[in-house]
């Protein structure tokens, strides 16, 4: 199935909400499980109840009567075969029931606090992070999507799943040429069936740029397009949307305000002019000039620069570990939501490389 296709069926990719308080939410779940689009059913709202009692009040983890006290008053009011929502993957023809949506954000976060608190969890749900890209993007989508750390997550990518990217993406032999961006969605989807997806399936363009960035509060760059990667950062700079570049070479972590920043101070902390920048935004295919712009050979590490030497003759692409991208998007993830927080972060490249500091510098040592 074409990925144009997959986009139009949302349901292949985007969780259904069932209300079962409706007449219409009965009718199509019925529905479902007749024509066989249900072939399994999960309900564990009654442990979910609990919890919920728990969450709310620790010492009932050690008070049963108090536990069904509070239970009961959660519940009074309600009518317990109506209560919650029905979520099905049609993907995997299972639906499952679930606390109402306010219900479920609160036990499901409730072990970040605090440190994240209500109040910021609150703030984040009005938030939309922008992922291009996803191979550390994936890693990042998805631990936003842990986090709960914005309410609207935006995925392009127009690259289809191959065997060579199992090293490093989170996915499953089965899904081998699916779009990466529907990959991405079904677990977030899975994680979260509450967190609004939305995908742009042929990536950023110079067309759609504008539409992409305009929906962000923070965008993380982790694609290869050398074109895409121009008109993020243009159109940033003229939205004023910071953006999160991290690659998998010593962790290097880009953490661009252009939020801030005017065209006087340029890109890349500096390293690349506006007239370039533009330059750039027309060009698909790298050069070692253009590649140095982003990456800075001098600061790579020699696997790094061995590799690069490597790329086209023994080296189909840039490589990549799973305990880099994993890492990459954690650290990705962190700084989106920390700006998102309203945190000052420095307009700064660092480098965060776990094997520099495992590594025994004294040779005598």
């Amino acid at each position: 199935m074409s990925s144009s296709v997959l986009y139009a069926d949302t349901l292949s990719w985007k969780a259904e909400i069932i209300d079962p308080s409706t007449i219409e939410g009965v009718n199509r779940f019925s529905e479902l499980k007749h024509d066989g689009s249900i072939q399994t059913v999960s309900d564990t709202l009654e442990n979910q109840v609990a919890e919920l009692a728990i969450i709310r009040n620790p010492v009932l983890k050690q008070d049963p009567a108090g536990l069904a006290k509070a239970i009961g008053e959660i519940l009074v009011g309600k009518d317990w075969n109506t209560y919650g929502c029905w979520v099905v993957y049609h993907w995997i023809g299972s639906a499952v029931r679930l606390l109402p949506e306010d219900e479920f954000v609160e036990v499901r976060t409730n072990r970040n606090k605090n440190r994240i608190t209500r109040e910021e969890q609150e703030g984040l749900a009005l938030k939309t992070v922008g992922i291009v890209g996803l191979s550390v993007g994936q890693a990042a989508a998805f631990t936003i999507a842990m986090e709960r750390s914005a309410g609207t997550i935006v995925l392009a990518d127009f690259d289809e799943l191959e065997l060579s990217n199992l090293n490093r993406i989170r996915a499953g032999v089965h899904e081998l040429g699916m779009p990466k961006w529907i990959v991405a969605a079904r677990a977030i989807s899975e994680v979260d069936p509450f967190i609004n997806i939305e995908v742009f399936p042929k990536g950023v363009t110079e067309k759609n740029i504008s539409s992409f960035i305009e929906k962000c509060n923070v965008v993380i760059d982790a694609c290869d397009g050398l074109a895409a990667k121009a008109l993020i950062r243009l159109e940033a700079m003229e939205r004023k949307i910071p953006v999160i570049m991290d690659t998998s070479d010593r962790g290097m972590l880009d953490i661009e305000r252009y939020d801030i920043l005017t065209q006087d101070d340029g890109f890349l902390h500096g390293r690349i002019d506006y007239e370039t920048m533009v330059s750039l935004k027309s060009r698909e295919t790298w050069t070692p000039e253009t590649l140095n712009l982003f990456v800075d050979f001098a600061s790579a590490s020699e696997k790094g620069r061995e590799s690069l030497a490597l790329m086209g003759t023994k080296l189909v692409g840039w490589p990549q570990l799973h305990s880099d991208v994993a890492s990459g998007g954690a650290f990705a993830a962190e700084s989106c939501r920390r700006l998102m927080l309203g945190e000052n972060l420095p307009d700064i490249r660092l480098y965060i490389e776990l094997d520099e500091q495992l590594s025994i510098q004294d040779s005598n040592f």
